[in-house]
């Protein structure tokens, strides 16, 4: 586990989206402060390739259109998907800024527990409708039958080359293809780590941890650390959560709501706590590294930067 992993869209600000895109009880997989705010950044090439929130739920929306065409072709009916409505329905409100998620959702572990309902996704009900064996043949068609990798998945963990059927065909005909991506996404996290492994990012992390144990009075090395506490108080409240394919929400269950109720203001405090240390010392020496190795990084991957299409174009 990375301790402060740099990652932008790959591992952060995607992996909000993904969980308010019709995905309840998930939480971030990214390990260090820094990754999960670039708008803290700057300009970083993610920004440039449009891996923000309003570039993603662009390229989300065109990918459900191209998804429904698809479907269509292959004799299934198929509803896209409005990433903006989407995330709006399972918030309460529009959700303009990782800031906007964070006040009220934290790192979006416990707190979207519940949140939603099962006709948040209109193709659930499409689903339903079939046999078992159209079923089989409808998911085939969509996804290449694995459900969870869905494109919003795809770019929070960076699993472009694992995706199948017309949401496969949708991201290779819009983004450039699949194996582009995945070859962008390798090299970034090469980059992510040389920045990450500087002996300033190293200090940066120990004056994070220092600044989180003064207002916590835990000893945390990382926000992985916290999420993953987190997660595991989650799980002992309401039981294991595995990962929900879009549509699903997680099962109410019988759990002791009082102390899901404190584990949801825990977390969305100790996330504000997190912001602040990171805003104090991890964001402004990331600043600077990153400027430098960035444009090391244009220069060698022109090539590839260049046959990847920007998310929104």
């Amino acid at each position: 586990m990375r301790a402060h992993a740099t990652t932008s869209w790959r591992a952060a600000a995607a992996a909000t989206i993904a969980c308010l895109g019709l995905l309840a009880g998930c939480g971030g997989g990214n390990d260090g402060p820094a990754s999960k705010h670039p708008e803290l950044q700057g300009g970083s090439v993610e920004d440039e390739l449009g891996f923000t929130r309003k570039g993603t739920n662009a390229a989300q929306a065109r990918v459900e259109n191209a998804i429904a065409a698809c479907m269509k072709a292959e004799g299934f009916e198929y509803v896209p998907v409005d990433p903006v409505v989407a995330q709006t329905a399972l918030a309460g409100k529009p959700i303009n800024s990782d800031e906007d998620f964070e006040k009220q959702f934290g790192y979006g572990i416990s707190t979207l527990h519940g949140r939603g309902s099962t006709d948040s996704d209109p193709n659930a009900k499409i689903r339903r409708r079939l046999d078992r064996g159209e079923l089989r043949a409808y998911d085939d068609a969509l996804s290449g039958g694995r459900l969870e990798l869905t494109f919003a998945r795809a770019v929070d963990e960076g699993r472009f080359d694992e995706l199948g059927g017309c949401t496969k065909r949708a991201t290779d005909e819009l983004l450039g293809g699949t194996e582009q991506l995945a070859t962008l996404q390798r090299k970034l996290d090469e980059l992510d780590e040389s920045i990450e492994g500087h002996p300033r990012m190293i200090r940066a992390g120990e004056a994070w941890a220092t600044c989180m144990r003064a207002a916590t009075g835990e000893a945390y090395e990382s926000s992985g650390d916290i999420e993953d506490e987190i997660r595991k108080r989650f799980e002992a409240i309401v039981g294991s959560v595995p990962p929900l394919a879009a549509g699903q929400i997680a099962p109410e269950g019988s759990y002791d709501r009082a102390a899901l109720t404190a584990l949801q203001r825990r977390e969305v405090q100790l996330a504000s706590q997190d912001i602040a240390c990171e805003r104090r010392h991890i964001a402004p020496v990331e600043d600077a590294l990153r400027a430098d190795k960035e444009a090391v990084f244009r220069d060698e991957n022109a090539d590839l930067l260049r046959k990847v299409k920007p998310l929104g174009s």
